[in-house]
């Protein structure tokens, strides 16, 4: 089994607008406005995009508390926030309102997306200055939602340039984990020394993966270096043991050699593989035989209803964890056959043989039996 993993992480940027203030110079700066643009990065290669390409219509919410010359003068600064995309200065804002940066201290900063305000589009955390908790969220019954947290940014005064923006640099990490699964037929036909022609049509009638488990918890302490210390295991507290069938396919699929896209990009609750979860396929396999008689190709067995079920766990793949993407490809063998260590298809994945029917021919022996009997002729 193929397995592909990209930990993705996103990026947004906080830039500012707002308050007058006079400098030794004499000068006077402008006012410095809190606003936010935002940009996303994939961690793996370091290449950074723009995160509005697909986060455009999705506000996020933002938490900030200042942090005056004296303790005593520190105090809440936003809380959940909604923050939208300005598409006249190409930045995000808070919703409804203006911030202005103070003259003195400084602030500190907490995000997460998408913006909910009471929990019933996306799960609402409760987030403090040392901690992010969510509740219980069922995945299956929101399974668009990206839920993302981000990185703490303390001690901003002013504009910053980090990412693609001047701003307070803002890292969204992905809270859930991605899978997608694609099916291929492993081969379509063999050519045997005889010259004869074995070919197979595979036609899936369902998939079906069973007992994932749907809800959980995430809890986040802030550690001594600033970052996120994730839960043991990197996976969600399973809550009311509630599990979901997930139903991959709408339509019967004919199968080729290349692979198809059965489900892409669904958002699966971080979890470890060993609680049963296993993908069921049930198909219909038509085997085809050219004897090179003129005739072509002529259908001589029909296998209906083929049950093939296998375990999600796999290798070293054991659990779907947080910010993790995570693609299954299933292939397909149409009759018995033998795994090697080959791919000579180049598709990464080892090369199917199939089982030839041969015979293993005995004779038993010869059962002696003596009789005395007379006959009369």
């Amino acid at each position: 089994m193929n397995k592909k993993i990209f930990i993705i992480a996103v990026v947004a940027a906080l830039a500012l607008v707002a308050c007058s203030k006079q400098q030794e110079t004499g000068m006077t700066e402008a006012s410095q406005e809190i606003v936010f643009q935002v940009a996303r990065y994939k961690n793996v290669t370091k290449a950074e995009t723009d995160y509005k390409d697909n986060y455009q219509s999705i506000p996020f919410g933002a938490y900030a508390w200042y942090k005056g010359e004296s303790a005593s003068d520190n105090t809440d600064f936003m809380t959940n926030q909604p923050v939208g995309y300005d598409s006249g200065k190409n930045v995000w804002a808070p919703t409804g309102t203006t911030y202005y940066w103070p003259k003195s201290g400084s602030i500190d900063f907490i995000c997460y997306s998408p913006y909910t305000a009471d929990g019933t589009n996306a799960p609402l955390p409760t987030i403090t200055e040392n901690g992010i908790s969510y509740p219980a969220w069922n995945v299956s019954q929101h399974p668009d939602v990206d839920v993302m947290y981000a990185d703490k940014v303390t001690g901003l005064k002013n504009n910053t340039t980090t990412y693609y923006y001047n701003g307070v640099p803002t890292l969204f990490h992905h809270a859930l984990a991605k899978v997608s699964f694609q099916i291929k037929q492993a081969y379509m036909n063999k050519t045997a020394d005889t010259g004869d022609i074995t070919s197979w049509k595979i036609t899936v009638n369902d998939i079906t993966v069973f007992d994932v488990l749907a809800s959980g918890s995430l809890n986040l302490n802030l550690k001594s270096d600033g970052t996120w210390e994730k839960p043991a295991g990197n996976v969600w507290d399973p809550t009311g043991g509630a599990r979901d069938d997930m139903h991959l396919l709408s339509t019967p699929l004919e199968l080729d050699g290349t692979a198809q896209p059965l489900a892409t990009d669904v958002m699966i609750l971080p979890q470890e593989l060993n609680n049963g979860q296993k993908v069921v396929l049930n198909v219909t396999i038509e085997t085809y035989r050219d004897k090179n008689d003129g005739n072509g190709p002529q259908l001589v067995l029909t296998e209906t209803g083929v049950n093939i079920d296998a375990y999600l766990q796999s290798g070293e793949l054991d659990k779907w964890g947080i910010n993790q993407n995570i693609t299954y490809s299933f292939n397909i063998a149409p009759s018995l056959g033998t795994q090697t260590t080959d791919d000579l298809d180049g598709d990464g994945m080892p090369d199917v043989v199939p089982t030839v029917v041969y015979f293993d021919p005995a004779v038993s022996e010869w059962e002696n039996i003596t009789v005395n009997a007379g006959i009369n002729l």
